[in-house]
């Protein structure tokens, strides 16, 4: 029962037994990159597809008739595979369909193809359609990992169908919390419903690797509304996502910031005593508070050593050492320059008496030594806090986490659920790690189909994915 279809996805995982099986037929139909012929090797493959006795071959080449691409397959077979072509048996109908495929240009060739063979009289069941679909996308997707030279346009084509078909939107009537309190209906993907049937338990760790705009936000907020009994944090970095959130949430969810929990604890005591400063270090402001050294520019010093803080206020580290300092600098002729061992070790040392005087809260002599945001977030992450009152924290943006939101998020006790694209990392120059790959997981779920754009747009994703990163194992999907 649909072997080719469980095959195209164990293949997918690199399941040793599938990897075999995959490459015997390779060898078998001569697949491989010593044959110029390999294409029709694929189209060999295909013909000798297992039909039930119901199919009627003839019928099946009636309803094909009307696709465009029908002709072109059919002279095709003709005249490279004449062995085939002349067979009455559903061969020959099964290497047409091949060919189909191998000639279609985009999603919709394959769709209109789908169409045709899907029709009361073609006599074949849904069944036979999606295996032999997926046995192409198999040898397709195995070609590639061969590296022999086929365009994955193909493949994408394919799986888009079946993607589409096998995980239809299924709409189901729910009350919406929206601005305008409206009843609505909310279609919801089988990805987005897989994560809704999971409720999170205390000491879980849930990833959901999200492409861009597949609704993850959207995933969050029906999650908190099917689990109205539990009690949901959801934080974030952005100031504007968290307030929007209160709009988009249920009730039982708290939208914050990483920074309005930390200066909700520590924070609010600086801005009391007038020692916070709301702006990040600058080497210009640092340089007045460094020593003079001869042979030493103040200002690069004050770069090197605004850069360490910087580095050990992302870290979790409780002190700050060596490794915080920059590797490089770039001295005054602009010229790049590695920082010497004992510049590191100047480094630590005033970036220590620093941190001492931005600590302190008592006395007014000190209050030029105002801590920064992430100063007060580092004292709360070095606190070891504990978010009492909530079933689950929900992390936007998880791919962003510095190690010290990380180590904040993972001392809890309650269940966590890391949302977010691992493709979308663009705070790495801050010190955030990819949360998404580095974190340990119980469970993990993937969102793929994107809602911003069509198959088009998607398959350019896709491409750039897969040529600039390997991501060939789930696939974006437009919307």
């Amino acid at each position: 029962f649909i072997p080719w279809k469980k095959l195209y996805h164990r293949y997918l995982m690199k399941e040793e037994m599938a990897l075999r099986r995959v490459e015997q037929v390779l060898q078998d139909f001569a697949i491989t990159k010593e044959h110029e012929g390999c294409v029709l090797g694929l189209i060999r493959c295909v013909s000798a597809i297992p039909t039930s006795w119901k199919v009627d071959p003839s019928a099946v080449l009636q309803c094909l008739r009307s696709h465009h691409l029908f002709s072109k397959a059919e002279v095709c077979v003709a005249s490279k595979l004449p062995h085939l072509h002349s067979r009455t048996g559903p061969e020959n109908t099964w290497a047409i369909i091949a060919a189909m495929v191998l000639f279609s240009d985009g999603v919709r060739d394959i769709q209109k193809l789908m169409a045709c063979l899907q029709r009361p009289c073609s006599t074949l069941a849904i069944v036979d359609v999606t295996e032999t679909l997926y046995c192409i996308a198999t040898l397709l997707y195995a070609m590639r990992e061969k590296n022999i030279a086929i365009t994955n346009r193909i493949h994408y084509n394919i799986f888009y169908c079946l993607y589409l078909m096998e995980n239809a939107s299924v709409t189901t009537p729910q009350m919406v919390q929206e601005e305008t309190l409206s009843l609505s209906e909310v279609k919801l993907t089988h990805e987005q419903q897989r994560i809704l049937s999971h409720k999170i338990e205390r000491g879980q760790i849930v990833k959901i690797m999200a492409f861009a705009g597949t609704g993850k936000t959207s995933t969050l907020a029906k999650y908190a509304e099917k689990f109205a009994d539990l009690s949901f944090l959801y934080v974030t970095f952005n100031k504007a996502v968290a307030e929007r959130g209160k709009y988009i949430f249920p009730r039982n969810v708290t939208c914050k910031t990483f920074h309005s929990l930390a200066f909700g604890s520590v924070g609010k005591y600086y801005k009391e005593k007038g020692k916070l400063n709301f702006s990040k270090l600058s080497a210009y402001s640092v340089s007045f508070l460094i020593q003079n050294r001869e042979g030493q520019s103040l200002f690069i010093r004050g770069k090197t050593v605004s850069q360490t803080l910087e580095n050990f206020f992302a870290s979790s580290d409780e002190e700050i050492c060596e490794e915080h300092t920059p590797i490089w600098f770039k001295n005054t002729h602009g010229e790049r320059k590695l920082v010497s061992q004992v510049e590191k070790e100047i480094n630590v040392e005033e970036a220590k008496e620093i941190w001492r005087n931005m600590k302190n809260l008592d006395g007014d002599v000190e209050k030029k030594y105002k801590i920064t945001c992430d100063g007060y977030l580092k004292l709360w992450q070095l606190s070891k806090p504990q978010l009492s009152g909530y079933d689950a924290i929900f992390v936007d943006e998880a791919q962003d986490c510095t190690p010290a939101i990380v180590d904040i998020v993972l001392s809890q006790t309650c269940g966590v659920i890391l949302v977010g694209d691992p493709h979308q990392q663009i705070y790495s120059f801050r010190g955030a790690v990819n949360t998404l790959y580095t974190v340990p997981h119980t469970h993990i779920y993937y969102l793929t189909q994107s809602f911003r754009f069509g198959p088009e747009i998607a398959y350019v994703g896709a491409t750039v994915l897969d040529v600039c990163k390997s991501i060939r194992n789930k696939t974006l999907v437009g919307g």
